[in-house]
């Protein structure tokens, strides 16, 4: 019995690693949270499957999970600090900390509810940004004067 049944190596993941890890962190998994269980699920072996937190892939993503838990956690730490000190005033630092993380919020994690800031080099879906009702002899000079 081959031991690494889908060839893989540092380079080119196995497919029970995503699938052990989607069992380990979805919360509606039977297997959620038990790592063992979610690597048996995902075809490892027994063997395997009880040092499956000992593996070097599943620690990092495990190191990442943690990173961004704690993260979030900051963010909300910072986002929820009083802006009004002790004697009434508004602390203008904390204040500008917090907008700039709402705009960080809103244009990542509420990109799919509209917010994310419009940054591309291309018209209304993906046409040009010169119109088509300009002549060519402006078409040249915009482009000219645009670097291209």
């Amino acid at each position: 019995m081959k031991s690494n049944p889908n060839g893989s190596n540092q380079y080119v993941l196995d497919p029970r690693q995503k699938m052990c890890w989607e069992f380990y962190t979805t919360p509606k998994s039977e297997t959620f949270g038990n790592a063992t269980q979610s690597a048996i699920k995902a075809g490892y072996t027994d063997g395997t499957a009880d040092t499956i937190t000992l593996t070097e892939w599943f620690c990092g993503r495990l190191w990442k999970l943690n990173a961004v838990l704690k993260g979030e956690n900051k963010l909300r730490e910072l986002m929820e600090l009083p802006i009004i000190d002790l004697e009434g005033k508004v602390d203008v630092g904390i204040a500008r900390i917090q907008a700039d993380l709402a705009k960080y919020v809103t244009s990542t994690l509420g990109k799919d509810e509209g917010y994310a800031t419009r940054q591309e080099n291309t018209g209304k879906d993906g046409k040009d940004l010169i119109p088509e009702t300009i002549n060519e002899e402006d078409k040249k000079a915009l482009l000219g004067l645009i670097g291209k």
